[in-house]
């Protein structure tokens, strides 16, 4: 070994052996509770490296070694053996085992008959083995006894695997939580566009997360504690927004989907119940839609005016197939088939809600196609520069221009897509199985019909097409501007 390699800091080298070690004291005001706890005032850790390694590597193992002596020195600075409780006890038993120097799971596939066992014990606990025992405070008089709770993290911990603890706190499932709403994003997000918008409704998410573990604390992640908490914050979110329930619930699904994940993938032995905010549901049937004979007249005729907005002209055209205004900024001019008669609507949130949607009339079409004129293989929204901006922006400008065509100041954004669900209950069509597909309602028994664009089957189309021909009914057609056309009860789907 070269000289300079003899001098580098906290290197312990034997002259017996070629093996090196890592060598460091603890800081002096930490002493006495590592004497108390049973932990040695010197750490002394293995390298795995030999007298002929590098310095570089014997640098980088130093490195590694003093990381493990922080963590020490934090387990040491905020516990001691008569504090450690059981929320905290396997955090405490892993530093407790890492301080020691004995890896978690030394126990597993070992003869508890082997002498072995007894002196893994022996090592993970020292002189806290025979706590037990009548004279144990005779024989250490200055030291306390190791709390049950940590005693016991100690000993499921020797015989774990790493990565299969069993206790977790409301964080882990927090953490979980974020991880995975992270990775879908990167995943899913096909353009920048949409990786924006799914990460503003993901920070929005966050807070909603950091308001419930501010409500609950970091808790043991068991069955009742779940249950109790939810059901405490539940009860915050109604009296917090009395009137708007509708808004309690999508703060209450957060924290609901982050604990029922965790306990689905990870805490498999917890059960959390399902909750729903009281007067969800009767507050849903209160949506305002356009009324069928006077202002949905003026909207359709407003779709096939080109002094209106262009996203939403294709919005008013949506109200035949339940598309929101995030479902048309997700939909790409590459998927629009008019030789087929339909295209394939955007919608991440759902798998379901990406499905066929019919082709109204050669308006629909163009405004379709609109940019799709040198529009790059990968993705081109329909929408064009609209789906750079966001949802705020997108909901002012369809309320302005839907009061712009009726008159009507009480309408909203929303009213466009409720109003296709009203309209199918007028026309009776509304109960059929095909319309709830057409919509993207229903998530069973379509997954056969389902594929790349192109590949929908001929008689799922078909249905399609007659149900939405049905919507139709009744509306004048704006592009055949004669008295023959305008007075038509149906509005021709395709022109020759």
């Amino acid at each position: 070994m070269q000289e300079s390699q003899v001098n580098i800091k906290y290197l312990k080298v034997d002259k017996n052996t070629h093996w090196l070690s890592y060598q460091r004291r603890l800081p002096k005001e930490l002493l006495g509770k590592a004497k108390q706890l049973g932990i040695n005032g010197t750490l002394v850790r293995p390298l795995g490296l030999t007298s002929g390694a590098s310095t570089a590597k014997i640098t980088a193992a130093i490195e590694a070694c003093n990381e493990w002596r922080d963590r020490v020195i934090r387990f040491l600075t905020a516990t001691s053996a008569g504090a450690v409780s059981k929320s905290t006890s396997y955090k405490a038993a892993q530093a407790w085992l890492e301080a020691r120097g004995i890896a978690q799971g030394s126990l597993i596939d070992i003869d508890p008959m082997n002498p072995e066992f007894d002196g893994i014990i022996s090592d993970a606990l020292g002189i806290h083995e025979n706590q037990h025992l009548p004279d144990w405070d005779k024989n250490y008089p200055e030291a306390e006894r190791m709390p049950e709770a940590l005693l016991s993290a100690v000993q499921h911990l020797l015989v774990t695997p790493i990565g299969h603890e069993k206790y977790h706190l409301f964080s882990h499932a927090i953490e979980n939580y974020k991880q995975y709403r992270t990775d879908q994003i990167r995943l899913n997000s096909q353009t920048d566009v949409q990786r924006k918008r799914d990460e503003r409704a993901y920070l929005k998410d966050l807070k909603r997360l950091s308001d419930f573990m501010e409500f609950a604390g970091n808790q043991e992640f068991t069955s009742d504690n779940c249950n109790v908490s939810l059901r405490g914050y539940r009860e915050v979110l109604m009296q917090k927004y009395p009137d708007t329930p509708s808004t309690a619930k999508r703060h209450l699904e957060v924290p609901s989907a982050a604990l029922r994940r965790f306990a689905d993938e990870v805490a498999t032995n917890v059960s959390i119940a399902t909750l729903t905010i009281r007067g969800q549901k009767a507050k849903a049937k209160g949506r305002l839609v356009l009324d069928i004979e006077t202002e949905l007249p003026l909207v359709w005729a407003a779709a096939h005016d080109d002094s209106y907005d262009h996203f939403f002209r294709l919005h008013v055209f949506g109200i035949f197939s339940g598309s929101t205004a995030s479902e048309l900024v997700q939909t790409d001019v590459n998927n629009v088939l008019p030789d087929k008669g339909y295209f394939v609507s955007g919608g991440s949130k759902r798998d379901h809600r990406s499905r066929p949607v019919i082709i109204v009339n050669d308006t629909h079409r163009e405004l379709l196609l609109r940019f799709s004129e040198g529009a790059p293989k990968e993705f081109t929204s329909v929408c064009g520069f609209r789906a750079n901006q966001t949802e705020s922006n997108h909901s002012r400008l369809l309320k302005a221009e839907l009061r712009r065509a009726t008159g009507n100041q009480e309408l909203t954004a929303y009213c466009l897509r409720h109003t296709g669900k009203h309209l199918g209950e007028i026309k009776g069509v509304s109960n059929l199985p095909a319309f709830d597909r057409i919509f993207g309602w229903q998530s069973s028994s379509v997954k056969d019909d389902y594929g790349r664009a192109g590949v929908f089957s001929t008689s799922m189309i078909n249905s399609y097409r007659e149900i939405t021909q049905k919507l139709l009914e009744g509306l004048p057609d704006h592009e055949r501007p004669t008295p023959a056309a305008s007075t038509a009860k149906v509005v021709k789907l395709h022109k020759r």
